[in-house]
């Protein structure tokens, strides 16, 4: 079998092999259905006593800033995060547990938490501040930037000795992207394995389109403001620079595509960089 196919047909078995635990597949089925009441996530989360001291912990934490302690995750949903947020955070931390990544030893799980952390949470607040006619998806984008590097999750379990060859000729090759070492190690990358999982997941369109960025050749229209979006701030969240010099940094393509001026950018640059610890405090939760 050609090792491209091999590692399709490989990655589409993950559906079933590792499966979605109970919780995720109850909270997949959440996602984009306003039906479902606060009461509704919380029981679901509540019956996983890890998820639930998770998100708990997430409540309380110095990003959120909350005077007294959240308790429950009631009180998490309506004092904090919000239950969009919280289905999002949910899922996403319910779906990493099925990927075993201890299997590749250079694989730094609390540095992809606080990847796709700072990518949800940066690309929401930015949705968030678009003012025009075509507003964001905040929702997706931020569902989507936690999922934006599933697809490394995926490589990293199905080939823990392969993605440990491209994480080192990375580090020796920093001029040679990521995908492309992938695609020369692994035979796929992790925007077609994202896409591929994303679908046969049965994720939202939008978000899928996000995750697998342009890898099909084409964009849709309607999620191409979300696509670009998020993956502008991809690039400039892994910008090795220090503070200061990284807000000198542009966000590709916000202006022209989401409507914000450069003011406004600014202004939520300093406040993500301002944050960027506590960010790295909830990743470090997220990664035990």
């Amino acid at each position: 079998m050609h090792q491209s196919n091999q590692a399709k047909y490989r990655v589409q078995k993950l559906q079933y092999l590792p499966p979605l635990s109970a919780t995720a597949t109850r909270l997949l089925a959440m996602l984009g259905d306003d039906s479902f009441s606060l009461e509704d996530l919380a029981l679901v989360i509540n019956q996983d006593p890890g998820l639930t001291a998770r998100i708990l912990g997430l409540a309380n934490s110095a990003y959120f800033a909350q005077q007294n302690p959240i308790l429950s995750i009631e009180d998490a949903i309506i004092r904090v995060l919000g239950l969009n947020l919280v289905k999002s955070l949910s899922f996403s931390i319910a779906v990493t547990g099925a990927f075993e990544s201890s299997g590749c030893r250079s694989f730094d799980l609390q540095e992809y938490w606080n990847h796709s952390l700072s990518i949800a949470m940066l690309s929401r607040q930015i949705s968030l501040a678009v003012s025009s006619e075509r507003k964001p998806d905040a929702e997706a984008a931020y569902l989507a930037g936690l999922l934006f590097d599933i697809g490394v999750l995926i490589l990293v379990h199905e080939f823990p000795e392969e993605y440990a060859r491209v994480l080192l000729q990375s580090k020796q090759q920093p001029d040679r992207s990521r995908l492309e070492l992938e695609t020369e190690i692994i035979g796929i990358d992790h925007r077609q394995a994202g896409m591929w999982l994303g679908h046969r997941w049965h994720l939202p369109e939008v978000v899928v389109n996000i995750i697998a960025q342009s890898v099909d050749g084409k964009d849709d229209a309607d999620s191409l403001c979300e696509t670009l979006l998020v993956g502008g701030v991809a690039e400039w969240v892994k910008t090795p620079l220090p503070t200061e010099l990284k807000l000198t940094q542009p966000l590709p393509g916000m202006e022209q595509n989401c409507g914000l001026s450069e003011e406004q950018l600014e202004t939520i640059k300093a406040g993500f960089i301002h944050k960027e610890e506590e960010i790295r405090v909830l990743a470090k939760l997220l990664a035990k």
